[in-house]
């Protein structure tokens, strides 16, 4: 497992998170118009909130967007949560490398997104905390 660095402006983002929740936040990072936090295993529908009322909130209050990531130790279960609503066929773990395999254009297409933008950010959250490639077979 690799471990997380995280920032001034990520710990408070975090600190957000959690006094809103009442959620442990194990991560957290953004692109352009979206911040992503990772929360502990057990926690995502506390995170939510009823009705998505504490991402609402913190929607709010920061003016991004938001998603909320279950974190697990299962690399496939971790992968399965950044990518949902997604589903896909088949993840095979190879050393340092996973392939993501579909049958579906479309799959694979919102898989790696406009540019490579989707694998890229795959990539990023997994990496934060497994040292892997992730792959689109």
């Amino acid at each position: 497992m690799v471990r997380v660095k995280l920032d001034q402006e990520t710990l408070g983002l975090s600190s957000l998170m959690e006094r809103v929740t009442q959620t442990r936040v194990k991560d957290c990072f953004q692109d352009v118009d979206t911040i992503y936090f990772v929360v502990a295993p057990g926690d995502l529908g506390k995170a939510i909130g009823k009705g998505g009322v504490n991402v609402k909130r913190v929607q709010n209050e920061l003016g991004k967007r938001i998603k909320v990531i279950e974190y697990s130790d299962d690399l496939a279960r971790f992968i399965r949560n950044i990518i949902y609503p997604l589903s896909i066929e088949k993840i095979t773990i190879q050393e340092n490398k996973v392939l993501l395999e579909d049958q579906s254009k479309k799959a694979k297409s919102l898989l790696i997104g406009r540019e490579g933008k989707h694998l890229e950010l795959i990539n990023r959250a997994i990496q934060r905390f497994f040292n892997v490639e992730v792959v689109v077979h």
